[in-house]
């Protein structure tokens, strides 16, 4: 059973990624505690924990405030997801058992229906639970936690993306059943390859978005 600091901390951090709570908006403590229906100290102990994920900050005199989102970090946890997920992948090519492949290829069916039903938070989490199967087919779940708390300012671009674009979801799809293919074959460089290739999407319209939220993003130096 979660404690109820870890329950606030799961919440909030949702309502992040999901942009219930915007980049750059302000957050009070009693808006949490009657949202969560919880007291102050969980509260408090999640907004420290997700400070230290950088993604709340406090402005002294003024409040605390959901960070913007960094595309340089964004873009750093894309070249470290791509480089570690060719070498789990093209280990799943000889790991994966026909079992993990059935349920990759179920994943690949709910993205489709969620593509049809224009459901950007379902799509969004099958993406993660088909990438995610690769680590713990090859009993590497504990890399991908890693990956998980480095990719948060990633995630939180790609549910932008998705939800705010003309994300080409078929395509998405179409080469996790590449990838799938290849792994199935037992094809190591090919299918390491192309998941190497599918993750350069992960930001793409990087133009578009900045354009249309300007102030969602932090000033870097773009």
């Amino acid at each position: 059973m979660q404690s109820l600091n870890e329950v606030a901390y799961e919440s909030i951090l949702s309502d992040i990624l999901k942009l219930k709570f915007l980049p750059g908006e302000r957050i009070q403590d009693k808006q949490l505690i009657d949202q969560l229906g919880i007291s102050r100290t969980p509260v408090r102990e999640a907004i420290l924990r997700l400070k230290n994920d950088g993604l709340m900050n406090t402005v002294p005199q003024s409040g605390t405030y959901v960070t913007k989102i960094s595309l340089r970090s964004a873009l750093n946890a894309r070249f470290v997801r791509q480089s570690v997920e060719r070498s789990v992948v093209t280990e799943a090519a000889n790991q994966m058992s026909k079992l993990d492949i059935l349920d990759s290829r179920n994943i690949i069916e709910k993205q489709r229906l969620a593509s049809q039903d224009h459901s950007a938070v379902d799509f969004f989490y099958l993406d993660n639970d088909f990438h995610k199967l690769f680590y713990t087919a090859t009993k590497r779940s504990e890399v991908w936690n890693w990956l998980a708390n480095l990719s948060l300012q990633l995630d939180r671009y790609r549910f932008l993306r998705i939800r705010q674009t003309d994300m080409p979801l078929d395509k998405l799809i179409d080469q996790h059943e590449k990838i799938l293919d290849a792994v199935e074959s037992g094809d190591e460089a090919l299918a390491g390859q192309r998941a190497f290739d599918h993750l350069n999407l992960m930001l793409a319209e990087k133009g578009e978005l900045l354009q249309q939220f300007p102030d969602y993003f932090a000033d870097e130096g773009r």
